[in-house]
């Protein structure tokens, strides 16, 4: 890069500080030093090797100015084939620095020059390249004045030969020197330089403070981060600065520091606009040639972001942990080696008879909990949609827990997802339907029954339509007998036991519907008693002996040896026998046996006592497919194809009922249709033997009563009416409420028959009012209606009755009544 004019010039050349041919990123000191050199220096980038920056020295070498240098390929303002190009080059493609010496045979005498290039990179990446150049020209030209003078001083003056030598040599070494010193400021200029450079383009903050805390050096990347200017910073104690949030002790971090030169955590800053930062810093300890500390480099990384980020990904990831653990469905992952990788809490329950569960085989697990073949298939399941990414979805799923024996029943779905290593998995949602699909079992099973309940209840109302209209018939035959003037005695006597006959019928028929209701209704209450076993059978006999005799059947009873107690109801236990002799009677033929038998059970630990009696007949039988049903209601016209043995199929769910409220129960046998039935009832019996009840209290005369009827039912209240004036009282009737408040004003009767479903003033009422009558206060009043529940019986005593009788009435009731009535 020889220029021959550079020594004609360079006195007269101007050069000026071009600030904007400087590159952005020298400043300050860089700045200084490349623009003070003595030695010519210049930047240039790309493989054309484009002028960029040229400084002073630069500018008198090539004889131009700045202007007119800048943004100029290199090798156009070079001489032809100078080497200093190819130089360029190599450096450029190897990216190593070079040195290079060239001589230039020059006039008066050579000229060497010396180039030294080296590559500037930021983030590992070429930027540019700088050029130094050094010419010996002037060092030659003082040595050759310096001969000349020597040589005429030897001419001149041959006594100053040596003098002159001695100067010669020390102006040698003083020049070698000099030039050792120039290139080692020379090298130590450009290591600052690029240092600086360096240290300007991270995008870190950089900052060296002394052992004071004082800050020493602050580079743009500080300036940056934390607001304040290099000159602002500097000399400032950094922690108070910045209002350093240490995470550990002070003391602790700088013993650390001390110990191993350096100290690497997160830091938490204040900027000058207030805003908080948290840093990641990288401390340095740097020592002096004695080994003691001297200063601390801190680089600075700006963190705020990513720990933000850090944060709110900590956040969602808990969130998602959270709903993922309080989902209210299972969930578990099965990974692509086919193991259980994780399993959420409401799934966990499923699996509880496995453990450890995570990272075990998959398909033994399923095998573990439903067994070989179910677990298999649900196996094939998982590893179908971890191949295809297929979505498998089970509505509806009902096995047997092969570990807990247990029918279960559950919802679920399998879908592939990739975890975030990139592999496959495979998630199952599920939900346990057990309850559900136990309670829609249920629901099925319930809708059936009330299907049969409702088939039942129809055929019910037949039967019922049926047996109310069969006592119709002989009925209105009865009444007409007697009504036939002429009739003979004898068959108007029997149409009188028809019309007794066939009206106890039908009452009994009404109670047995009414006591079902109140059984079921959980309103019935037992009058219980001491009863003894043997006179409950006896009665029941009698209940039935007229059906018996009818068809000439035999009837056997058989009893323990010793007597035996009940804690019962007499008449509901009536009814129990009663019921089932008369079954054995209606579905056994003419001449079949009908069998009673009673024993002691033996006892069983410290279960009470009991009595077990078998009802047997040899008739028909049961058909097996209705002998589980028996015992529900109205299942009698099941037992046979035709209504010959007529009843409204509700007799055994009363005999059932009854002595299940005894604390008893009854059971039905039977070997089929034609091998005839056997009823079992066990009841709690007493321990010890009871006192025998006390006789019946003698029967009381009749006494005559003044007897006021009110009924809205005209034929009711005469017939009534007419009957208690044929045995002897005085009566008077009255058809609707206010009527019977003036008869009873008029009559002043000491009995009321009293109807509680009355026009113009209801039963109720007229009993309060009568209560309230100084001359009827004391009255008996009997109420008779067709309402027999609890509650009705309730809110007859509160009116003020005296008595409760359900329509029909029984005379045999009311005629004791009457006679008890003094």
């Amino acid at each position: 890069m020889p220029c021959r004019n550079q020594r004609r010039n360079s006195e007269t050349m101007s050069v000026e500080s071009n600030p904007a041919g400087l590159p952005p990123d020298l400043s300050g000191l860089c700045v200084a030093i490349t623009e003070h050199a003595p030695l010519p220096i210049a930047t240039v980038d790309g493989a054309t090797h484009i002028l960029r920056y040229a400084n002073p020295a630069f500018c008198v070498l090539l004889d131009q100015p700045l202007e007119r240098l800048v943004g100029r390929p290199l090798q156009d303002l070079l001489p032809a084939r100078d080497e200093c190009v190819t130089l360029l080059d190599r450096v450029f493609r190897t990216g190593r620095p070079e040195r290079h010496i060239q001589k230039e045979d020059a006039k008066p005498h050579p000229v060497f020059w010396s180039y030294t290039i080296w590559p500037m990179k930021a983030d590992e990446h070429h930027v540019g390249m700088m050029i130094q150049v050094t010419e010996t020209a002037h060092f030659h030209e003082t040595a050759m004045a310096l001969n000349e003078a020597l040589l005429l001083g030897a001419v001149r003056q041959h006594q100053l030969t040596d003098a002159a030598e001695d100067v010669n040599a020390r102006l040698r070494e003083e020049i070698a020197a000099r030039a050792l010193i120039t290139a080692e400021l020379s090298q130590k200029a450009r290591e600052l330089a690029e240092k600086a450079r360096l240290l300007d383009l991270t995008h870190d903050a950089i900052i060296v403070r002394d052992m004071e805390s004082r800050i020493r050096y602050w580079n743009h990347g500080a300036e940056q981060l934390y607001g304040w200017s290099r000159e602002e910073a500097m000399g400032k104690v950094s922690h108070l600065l910045l209002q350093t949030e240490f995470p550990i002790p002070v003391e602790q971090m700088a013993a650390e520091l001390h110990r191993k030169d350096r100290w690497i955590g997160e830091l938490v800053h204040t900027a000058r606009d207030g805003r908080r930062l948290t840093v990641l810093a990288r401390k340095t300890l740097d020592r002096d040639g004695e080994g003691h500390p001297a200063a601390v480099l801190e680089n600075l990384t700006d963190i705020t972001a990513r720990k933000r980020a850090e944060q709110a990904l900590q956040a969602s990831q808990s969130l998602f942990s959270s709903l993922v653990e309080n989902a209210p469905i299972g969930m578990y992952v099965v990974d692509d080696h086919f193991r259980l990788q994780q399993v959420n809490t409401r799934a966990l329950p499923i699996f509880a008879h496995v453990d450890p569960l995570v990272g075990l085989d998959f398909t033994e697990v399923v095998k573990v909990l439903w067994g070989e073949k179910v677990g298999g298939r649900i196996a094939d399941i998982f590893r179908h949609t971890l191949e295809t990414g297929e979505r498998y979805v089970s509505p509806s799923f009902t096995e047997t827990r092969r570990d807990l024996d247990v029918e279960e029943s559950y919802e679920w779905e399998v879908q592939r997802f990739t975890l975030p290593d990139g592999r496959y998995a495979a998630v199952c949602y599920f939900a346990d339907t057990s309850e559900r699909h136990a309670l829609e079992r249920s629901i099925a099973d319930r809708a059936a029954d009330l299907v049969r309940a409702d088939r039942s209840k129809d055929e019910f109302l037949g039967m019922l339509a049926h047996e109310l209209r069969n006592p119709l018939a002989p009925l209105r035959s009865a009444t007409e007998i007697l009504q036939t003037p002429g009739a003979s005695v004898e068959a108007t006597g029997q149409a009188v036991e028809i019309l007794s006959r066939q009206i106890e019928n039908m009452s009994e028929m009404i109670d047995d519907l009414l006591d079902v209701s109140r059984i079921t209704e959980g309103k019935i209450e037992l009058r219980l008693e001491v009863v003894a076993l043997e006179a409950v059978l006896d009665a029941a006999a009698s209940l039935a002996e007229r059906g018996i005799e009818a068809r000439g059947q035999e009837i056997t009873i058989k009893l323990p040896a010793e007597p035996v107690f009940l804690h019962a109801d007499a008449t509901r236990l009536d009814q129990v026998f009663g019921n089932l002799l008369t079954n054995a009677c209606k579905y056994s033929g003419p001449g079949c046996h009908i069998s009673v038998r009673a024993e002691r059970a033996e006892p069983l630990g410290e279960e009470p006592p009991e009595v077990i009696v078998r009802v047997r007949d040899n008739g028909i039988g049961i058909a097996p497919e209705l002998l589980p049903r028996i015992f529900d209601l109205f299942v009698q016209a099941n037992r046979s194809l035709d209504r010959a043995h007529g009843g409204l199929g509700i007799g055994l769910t009363l005999v059932q009922r009854l002595v299940k409220l005894h604390g008893g129960s009854v059971e039905a046998r039977s070997e089929g249709l034609g091998h005839g039935s056997e009823f079992i009832v066990r009841l709690p019996i007493l321990a010890a033997a009871a006192a025998p009840a006390p006789p019946p209290a003698a029967e009381a005369h009749n006494t005559p009563h003044r007897i006021l009827i009110v009924d809205d039912n005209e034929d009711s209240a005469w017939t009534m009416a007419t009957l208690q004036g044929m045995r002897g009282h005085e009566t008077r009737t009255a058809f609707t409420g206010p009527d019977a408040i003036v008869a009873a004003a008029e009559f002043v009767p000491d009995v009321v028959l009293l109807d509680i479903g009355l026009p113009g003033m209801d039963g109720y009422e007229v009993a309060r009012q009568l209560r309230a009558m100084p001359a009827t206060a004391g009255t008996f009043l009997v109420a008779m209606t067709g309402y027999g529940r609890d509650e009705d019986r309730a809110l007859t005593q509160e009116a003020g009755f005296d008595r409760h009788l359900v329509k029909p009435v029984d005379l045999d009731i009311l005629r004791q009544l009457l006679r008890e009535r003094p």
